[in-house]
């Protein structure tokens, strides 16, 4: 094998590789550390104090995705046979972010440098969506968990609607990674 086909066989098992990786989104949980959370069997949506609010396609996927995990992790949504005894409640926040990356360019070689420097700034906004879970206690009427996963917004432009399950699933799946706390997180119910 020679040197040019060595490298590329390096360069293509290296991008190979980097494509593998899962590359987790910002998540952040919150929980009361007292809580018995062993108790927790089934679960129910908080309904939204705004009947009229529409919930959107990606709002669905967002909630069958988060059931599904907790499905996978042993919980069951509640009914009239099974009481639920935690709570779901979701909603999102934006935020405007800001990336400044200013560039320096010197014309010429060292030590023969022209005299013009060029300096260029970009500046780039964006929206970062943020989708928080509460989970609460019916009973006390209480946060007793809380996790939370931050996103650029404009990742489903142009994604078909299977992706955009695939992506909500994946953001549920990072979000819910350490709920109920103390738990291992790999263990799970099968499918």
């Amino acid at each position: 094998m020679n040197n040019l086909q060595s490298k590329t066989l390096i360069v293509v098992s290296f991008l190979l590789l980097l494509s593998a990786c899962k590359i987790s989104p910002p998540v952040t949980t919150d929980y009361d550390a007292d809580y018995d959370y062993s108790k927790l069997t089934h679960y129910a949506w908080v309904e939204p104090k705004d009947r009229s609010k529409v919930t959107t396609l990606d709002d669905r996927r967002q909630i069958n995705a988060i059931e599904t995990i907790l499905n996978r992790k042993g919980f069951d949504k509640g009914n009239e046979h099974a009481k639920p005894n935690f709570l779901l409640r979701i909603h999102t926040i934006t935020d405007k972010k800001t990336d400044v990356d200013t560039f320096y360019r010197v014309w010429g070689y060292y030590p023969y440098y022209w005299p013009n420097r060029y300096t260029g700034t970009i500046v780039r906004e964006y929206e970062i969506g943020t989708l928080v879970l509460d989970i609460v206690d019916p009973v006390k009427k209480e946060v007793i968990w809380r996790g939370s996963v931050s996103r650029k917004l404009g990742i489903y432009t142009n994604r078909s609607p299977e992706e955009r399950a695939s992506l909500a699933l994946t953001n549920a799946e990072f979000l819910l990674k350490s709920f109920p706390p103390g738990r291992i997180t790999g263990a799970t119910k099968a499918d």
